[in-house]
């Protein structure tokens, strides 16, 4: 499967939003205000998405940023989000788009890459280790 991978653009918002929607579950994003934040990541000289892109269709995304920890002499890369079209997955999409997000670390000096994953996404812990990940600890949430 041929497909490119790029930084993402407003056009892509509503392809984005869809995969948030549909992919990752949350279908009631209220869509201007995700364009809002994106917008925002956009502008952000921390956070990129970037959207994997077949026949001028796009088929996936992945959003992260670039931070500083207390323990870490080089920055890292947190992944916020990453998402394929469900007909697309099992096809190394979601592969390509975690090597692209490898490369960006490599080319921004920082050596680390973390993501969280809900308890109940076995699937995705599988495809997550099969890609080099390991399971290191528990996240945490309480809203406020």
């Amino acid at each position: 499967m041929n497909i490119n991978i790029r930084i993402a653009t407003p056009d892509d918002y509503p392809a984005i939003a869809s995969l948030i929607k549909n992919e990752l579950g949350y279908p009631l994003v209220d869509e201007p205000k995700l364009y809002a934040r994106l917008d925002a990541m956009r502008l952000s000289d921390s956070h990129v998405t970037a959207v994997a892109v077949l026949e001028d269709r796009v088929i996936g995304f992945v959003g992260f940023f670039k931070g500083m920890a207390y323990n870490y002499d080089d920055d890292y890369i947190q992944i916020l989000a990453i998402a394929t079209l469900s007909d697309l997955q099992n096809k190394g999409v979601g592969s390509q788009l975690l090597r692209w997000v490898e490369d960006y670390a490599l080319d921004n000096n920082a050596h680390i890459i973390k993501l969280t994953s809900r308890l109940k996404r076995t699937e995705a812990h599988l495809f997550y280790e099969s890609n080099g990940f390991t399971r290191i600890s528990y996240g945490f949430s309480k809203e406020v």
